[in-house]
């Protein structure tokens, strides 16, 4: 079905991708290129090793296959990474490209291994320290490489979107979705008050930017840090401005993890508070109209494996709208500008 290529980095990375892959070998077969480095100033070399896995389904469906090539690159090879892959392609499929630690976006290396892909996977809440500058360069390349994203911190918040979307499931709710005020996101810190600004806030962001994307917002007012750890911003909605703040809870969740969703609306008089939060297994939806509970349901929705993210990062054939716009958003809420926003600003001052 596809090239799957792992730029793992160490040893370590490189098996737990491979048992992330096998997992998932029955719904994706497919041809893996697991890289990993090592030694990398001491002398040049190569070693590799192939596994083959067939497969036979129920029902008398027709026999599957994965096959994984395992290389491992010594000293100066390493700098060559794009030669040794192609070779190793199938051709005429597509080509996924798995960095599961910190990509290096903007190097030499990354110039010369995006061209090769028609996918880029990443893990966005893995990053090292809060993940926004890479974040914001990931937004840039996904527009310069014309890359299809799967970053499993946004394809994470499944859950979370469709029951931030169920706030305004009552019909005479929904003009609320026109007048936010507030989007308030908790998360999880490494430790009490994040005074050292070190939380991964990828996934917060997330939140903010798939809001702000498919409500029609602008940024007024990019991310700031505050010196009380908090982390704000202003959108605009129409004529009005929406106050955004993100801001770090103790939590017994993973350093990162999105604690609570909250969602302040105001319209002709009545204040409509949204709040979701969610555990290992449920999340659950609050809604308030003028200070009356409204809505209070709780949705059985585990938390995806690495297997199931996998799974879906490959399986659409074509860029995801909400991601795409998503991914473009958070990269404006961060002050990046996209050559395409660009063009289109002095498209619109020569109008002028």
């Amino acid at each position: 079905m596809l090239n799957l290529v792992v730029v793992a980095g160490d040893q370590g990375s490189a098996e737990k991708c491979a048992a992330t892959i096998l997992g998932a070998a029955s719904r994706h077969a497919s041809r893996s290129l697991i890289l990993s480095a090592v030694d990398p100033e001491g002398p040049a070399g190569l070693e590799a090793r192939i596994d083959a896995l067939a497969m036979s389904p129920a029902g008398g469906r027709a026999e599957t296959g994965a096959e994984t090539v395992h290389v491992v690159v010594r000293g100066e090879t390493g700098l060559h990474l794009a030669s040794i892959i192609v070779p190793l392609l199938v051709h005429d499929l597509p080509v996924a490209l798995w960095w599961p630690n910190d990509p290096p976006l903007g190097s030499h290396r990354a110039d010369r291994l995006l061209p090769i892909a028609d996918r880029l996977i990443v893990d966005g809440s893995a990053w090292t320290g809060n993940g926004l500058d890479l974040l914001g360069l990931l937004a840039v390349a996904a527009e310069q490489h014309q890359l299809v994203v799967a970053d499993w911190a946004l394809l994470r918040q499944a859950r979370w979107r469709e029951a931030i979307a169920s706030v305004y499931d009552l019909p005479d709710l929904r003009p609320h979705l026109g007048a936010v005020r507030r989007i308030e996101v908790e998360y999880a810190a490494a430790e009490p008050g994040d005074p050292a600004g070190k939380t991964n806030v990828v996934r917060p962001l997330y939140h903010v930017a798939w809001l702000a994307s498919r409500l029609g917002m602008t940024v007024a007012e990019p991310v700031n840090r505050e010196s009380d750890g908090r982390r704000t911003a202003t959108l605009r909605q129409k004529d009005h401005a929406v106050e955004v703040v993100l801001r770090p809870v103790v939590s017994d969740l993973g350093a990162g993890s999105t604690v609570r969703v909250k969602i302040v609306s105001r319209l002709r008089g009545a204040e409509l508070v949204g709040e979701v939060a969610a555990g290992d297994r449920s999340v659950e939806v609050m809604v308030w109209d003028n200070g009356r509970e409204r809505v209070r349901r709780v949705y059985v929705a585990p938390r995806l494996t690495d297997v199931d993210l996998l799974g879906r990062a490959v399986e659409e054939g074509a860029a995801d709208p909400v991601a795409v716009h998503a991914l473009a958003m958070a990269g404006r809420l961060l002050g990046v500008e996209s050559a395409l926003h660009k063009a289109e600003r002095h498209r619109s001052q020569d109008h002028d």
